[in-house]
């Protein structure tokens, strides 16, 4: 499937190229400006194809010693180059147009700009034909109920995202798109003046104001377009929370999970094409807690249409632990500005409370009011060789350092 789709970037990459070359040559040798014009809306699909295509070879590298998760996001940065430059292109355009209806021109050399507008038109058909059934795609699980064989209720499978190539095709798509509108305009307006044509000392009448006209009907088309691809791609690279997924409800419905005694550092973001990757610390009583319920955590996760889960257990060995906090912060106070972990104050003690950094219900029936919530950072030499002595995995090695 990737082969092919390269396959049609390049096809459409050759023939985009060989006419912006023929029209750059005839319109310098003919010194027709039109031709001139034209052949620089041909350039910029040419560098839309170029960025497409270079998107997709670099988005087949898996893994590298420089990305652990290859460059699957290759594709959604071409998308969203692409998007932009065409909004950019569009509204120099737009701009372009606004000046024409205030101070109309008549068209010169008709003939020759309705040849090329037609033979661009058909340039972009072709473009269009072959990567109208690549777009808008949506990945849909082959489990048609989206849960696992236990029949624990859970949300309905995340069918929001659409795949990073299709995303990439899209951005092409659309530079096609509009380049194909705007040759369009240049059919209609060239044959408006061929068919109704203005005498040499005749003033503008309403001719003038079609190219114009229909020129921002096309740029309101095409930026209608291009701000949803936009905003898709920037959901991905800015690791917002993924279309389709409730975050504030898939945490109340881990809160209340038996065992669970609080939920902290819920993340939950999309790495490309429908790879939805979340991470989350668990706190519970005790290492038999945590086994029954990381079953139902990942049943949940599954059922949300999120396969790639991260859980750092925690277990609250004193009653007077806080459910809110991190018990697996850095090693120094110094690093408290660099950590993801929400600061205790930033906590809401509210019983019952279900957000990212909250306890849950089990918790809040545990401690009720009797609940404090110790200094973030209590470790002291002496903390620390205590410490040593109740590890096992003897990673914990601070020697003498005083916090």
């Amino acid at each position: 499937m990737a082969g092919c789709r390269n396959c049609r970037l390049i096809f459409m990459l050759v023939i985009t190229g060989g006419f912006f070359l023929v029209e750059l040559v005839s319109g310098h040798l003919g010194n027709s400006i039109a031709l001139v014009s034209d052949s620089f809306n041909m350039l910029s699909d040419l560098i839309s194809l170029a960025i497409g295509l270079t998107a997709a070879r670099v988005s087949q590298i898996r893994r590298h010693h420089r990305n652990t998760y290859g460059f699957a996001r290759a594709e959604v940065v071409g998308a969203l180059a692409n998007a932009v430059f065409l909004a950019a292109l569009t509204f120099a355009i737009f701009a372009e147009a606004i000046t024409r209806l205030f101070k109309p021109q008549r068209m010169d050399d008709v003939e020759l700009v309705l040849i090329v507008g037609a033979l661009g038109l058909a340039v972009n058909i072709v473009g269009l034909i072959l990567f109208q059934d690549c777009c808008f795609k949506r990945k849909i699980s082959n489990d048609p109920t989206g849960r696992l064989a236990t029949g624990t209720e859970g949300q309905r499978e995340n069918t929001a995202s659409a795949p990073a190539s299709a995303l990439n095709i899209r951005g092409v798509l659309l530079q096609v798109m509009g380049d194909a509108l705007g040759s369009v305009v240049v059919v209609v307006a060239a044959t408006v003046f061929y068919l109704l044509p203005l005498d040499d000392g005749e003033i503008c009448n309403w001719e003038c104001y079609v190219d114009p006209s229909l020129t921002i009907i096309m740029v309101i088309i095409v930026l209608s377009s291009a701000f949803p691809l936009i905003k898709e791609t920037a959901i991905i690279l800015l690791q917002m929370v993924p279309n389709g997924i409730k975050l504030l409800d898939l945490d109340e419905t881990l809160c209340a999970i038996d065992g669970v005694q609080g939920i902290h550092e819920l993340h939950i973001w999309e790495l490309a094409g429908g790879r939805i990757i979340a991470s989350l610390h668990v706190k519970c009583l005790d290492l038999s807690s945590y086994r029954t319920a990381e079953l139902q955590i990942r049943e949940i996760f599954h059922n949300a249409g999120i396969h790639s889960v991260t859980i750092q257990a925690e277990f609250i060995y004193r009653v007077t632990d806080s459910v809110l906090m991190c018990s697996s912060p850095c090693m120094l106070r110094e690093c408290e500005n660099k950590m993801c972990c929400i600061p205790p104050k930033d906590h809401s003690l509210e019983a019952g409370a279900s957000c990212n950094g909250h306890m849950s219900n089990n918790a809040a029936e545990g401690n009720g009011g009797e609940l404090s919530i110790p200094p973030s950072y209590r470790l002291t030499t002496k903390d620390v060789e205590e410490d040593k002595t109740e590890a096992t995995n003897g990673l914990l090695h601070l020697h003498s350092t005083s916090l």
